[in-house]
């Protein structure tokens, strides 16, 4: 649980004071996005009952949202508690209480950051994450950010990316015979991942997630003997060493990290980070691994196990037909 969210975080003093504890804090928690909060009329999907709306809906993507004619005021609420003050207003939520130590301010902190997201999504229709935490100690103003960051942005040129598009419609034959199925669905897999890396809100939100379709990627091709996939990526030119840090990692992780099993597991700081750097590294060396599969099945020089077009296994037909049945049963009801 959050093992790839918890990120290395500060309070970044922002006038240069230094804080001095035990001290009076404010700590205020911006929420996103808006239209849940009484802040905006469009947006989200969360509409004002006996309120006349408009439905906006795009046919292409299936994407939809509503648009209130008469909004949601800016959200008021106080709460008085015996050490503390909690209000929303708007879109903000404050806390005012003491608090004895830097670690206790930041324990409050990722409690509320962590932890009211969750279940703020229990009845909002439009889950909330957390935009901006900042306040004061004192009279000093903070803002709660990431210790450290990197970015990876890609260098090109006019001419090499429309030859990348051009590369691209010219492997669409690569991928369009049947028996091909295993190379479509495991591209299918990466643009996923890569997909879900680009929406999320903050770092980490998704990394589970895009890990679980990147071990997909090699189980697609190669199935989930880690020898195997071992054996085809030594035929494309990758060294032992790449696969052991590159690859092999990602079928690890996937039974045993928080990827496709639930873990409750406490992680310390150096292995969080060690988890990071890879999680962070891997759509890059993926990429590689698919531009050299593809150089090398246009080339004649490898092959993908063919894939039997067949229907679904017959548990799995059961199992469809039983919640079919089920929810036949609630005829028009959503």
């Amino acid at each position: 649980m959050l093992t790839y969210q918890v990120r290395p975080r500060v309070f970044k003093i922002l006038d240069g004071e230094e804080a001095r504890f035990p001290a009076d804090v404010e700590v205020t928690f911006h929420y996103q996005p808006l239209q849940p909060f009484g802040k905006a009329s469009d947006g989200g999907l969360t509409a004002v009952q006996d309120k006349p709306a408009r439905v906006l809906f795009n046919a292409n993507t299936g994407q939809h949202f509503v648009i209130s004619n008469a909004p949601l005021a800016p959200l008021e609420v106080v709460m008085e508690e015996p050490v503390r003050r909690v209000s929303l207003t708007g879109n903000q939520h404050t806390i005012h209480q003491q608090c004895d130590s830097l670690d206790h301010l930041r324990e409050l902190v990722e409690s509320v950051y962590f932890s009211m997201p969750l279940l703020l999504a229990v009845d909002f229709a439009d889950p909330p994450i957390v935009d901006l935490v900042d306040g004061r100690i004192g009279d000093i103003p903070f803002r709660w950010e990431l210790s450290d960051w990197q970015i990876e942005i890609d260098i090109t040129t006019q001419e090499r990316q429309q030859q990348r598009f051009a590369t691209a419609w010219n492997h669409l034959v690569l991928v369009a015979p049947p028996e091909r199925r295993r190379l479509l669905c495991a591209l299918h897999y990466f643009h996923v991942a890569c997909r879900l890396r680009r929406e999320a809100k903050s770092p980490g939100e998704f990394l589970a997630e895009a890990l679980l379709n990147l071990n997909k990627i090699l189980e697609t091709l190669y199935g989930p003997d880690r020898d195997d996939v071992r054996m085809a990526l030594r035929q494309l030119d990758f060294g032992d060493d790449e696969i052991e840090r590159d690859f092999i990692p990602v079928m690890l992780l996937r039974n045993s990290v928080d990827v496709g099993h639930p873990s409750l597991a406490l992680f310390t700081l150096r292995q969080l980070e060690t988890l990071h750097r890879y999680a962070d590294r891997a759509e890059r060396t993926f990429r590689t691994f698919l531009h050299r599969l593809l150089d090398a099945i246009e080339r004649g020089h490898a092959t993908i196990q063919q894939y039997e077009i067949g229907p679904a296994d017959a548990d799995v037909g059961r199992t469809i037909d039983t919640i079919g049945a089920r929810l036949a049963e609630l005829g028009d009801r959503p």
